[in-house]
């Protein structure tokens, strides 16, 4: 096998034969142009050759990526993921990248398209770690193109990414969060309820809204945390899945004001179910619509800034409320492993790292007993 080389203009090219179409008896080829020099057009040649001695071919020259990224979802990452993580993939590609570069077929993809992609999402004030993860996914996708021959490799494998901060958690106090509650318990009780079990727990928002009443043990003052509920913006519906880590499955104990609170809501959600009677949808949620219909997230966080803001306080997100109550635990001097299983963290590692805004405070804690002690 050997290539064919023409200058066309100031540009060199070459051709490949790469054998015969069984279906058409035609000759097949593979061309590339746009070579500065002979020497370069040769180099390129000669990898291609390589590549397709190694059983690489090239006969899906036109197929587009969005088409390829449908294939991938569907018939790989759908049964390698967990049906949460799918869900995140799924939302990645379809908002990010198949709107932008969906209708381009893979083979032509560049790393300026990449590039042009990045600073379009930064200008949109999206996150470092946002951008990073959409491109983890499209490169995940990438790998398989490569895998099946579609492409030699990744277009995107050079892209500069803007680099990570460390990234300041906006939190409430002690103060700020009594307050907060006060002002939920004077509107809507069905959204009440789930803000609260999320600022006195730490829970994450998937994981309190996927939690059911057979989930709660009333004399042991406990929870158990074994699924999440999503909302699948693909299928518009509710999915319960797995969790996002081993870690995540566990137990947490929960105050007594937490139980009565618990107990009230049951009895009204047992008042909306006699009142809707059949068109009551029982899933058995605790935190739900009073129909028992699953409770969407962009409501909850909307009603969850109405209410910052007619308490005067600043906004935050939904799982800034996890991270109050981390803070609030660390402050009150609760030791970091304890904090780390309440959260379902990997390790006392991620909580300190992610908590060392309170450092400095239980630094200060530490000299004071420190004073305390030698001079008792």
């Amino acid at each position: 096998m050997k290539g064919y080389f023409r200058k066309r203009g100031d540009k060199w090219s070459f051709t490949i034969d790469i054998g015969v179409d069984p279906a058409t008896g035609k000759r097949k080829q593979k061309t590339k142009s746009g070579f500065k020099t002979k020497k370069e057009a040769q180099s390129a040649c000669a990898s291609i050759i390589d590549q397709i001695q190694k059983g690489y071919s090239f006969n899906n020259d036109n197929v587009k990526l969005g088409e390829f990224l449908d294939h991938w979802l569907e018939a790989v990452a759908k049964h390698r993921v967990k049906p949460s993580t799918f869900i995140n993939y799924n939302r990645a590609l379809q908002r990010r990248v198949k709107p932008v570069i969906g209708l381009m077929k893979i083979k032509d993809l560049r790393l300026h398209h990449g590039e042009k992609m990045v600073n379009d999402m930064i200008n949109e004030d999206k996150s470092p770690r946002y951008i990073e993860y959409t491109f983890t996914v499209l490169g995940s996708a990438l790998k398989h193109a490569i895998k099946t021959e579609l492409i030699l490799k990744n277009p995107f494998e050079f892209l500069e990414l803007p680099r990570a901060r460390r990234r300041n958690y906006e939190v409430w106090d002690n103060q700020e969060l009594i307050k907060f509650i006060n002002f939920l318990k004077m509107d809507n009780l069905f959204y009440m309820v789930p803000l609260v079990i999320a600022a006195q727990t730490g829970l994450r928002r998937s994981e309190f809204l996927g939690l059911t009443w057979d989930k709660i043990d009333y004399e042991r003052k406990k929870l158990i945390i074994d699924q999440s509920l999503m909302f699948d913006e693909v299928s518009k519906g509710f999915v319960f899945g797995d969790l996002k880590r081993e870690s995540s499955y566990r137990t947490i104990t929960i105050n007594d004001s937490l139980i009565t609170l618990l107990k009230e809501h049951r009895r009204r959600q047992s008042e909306m179910k006699l009142a809707h009677g059949q068109d009551y949808d029982n899933r058995n949620l605790v935190c739900c619509m009073p129909n028992g219909k699953p409770i969407y997230p962009r409501q909850l966080s909307m009603h969850m800034d109405k209410i910052s803001k007619l308490a005067g306080l600043k906004k935050i997100r939904i799982h800034d409320l996890r991270h109050s109550h981390a803070t609030m635990l660390l402050r009150l001097g609760e030791n970091t492993k304890i904090v780390s299983e309440r959260l379902g963290h990997g390790s006392t590692k991620i909580t300190a790292d992610t908590y060392s805004h309170v450092t400095p405070d239980m630094q200060e804690n530490t000299a004071q007993k420190i004073e305390q002690a030698f001079n008792s």
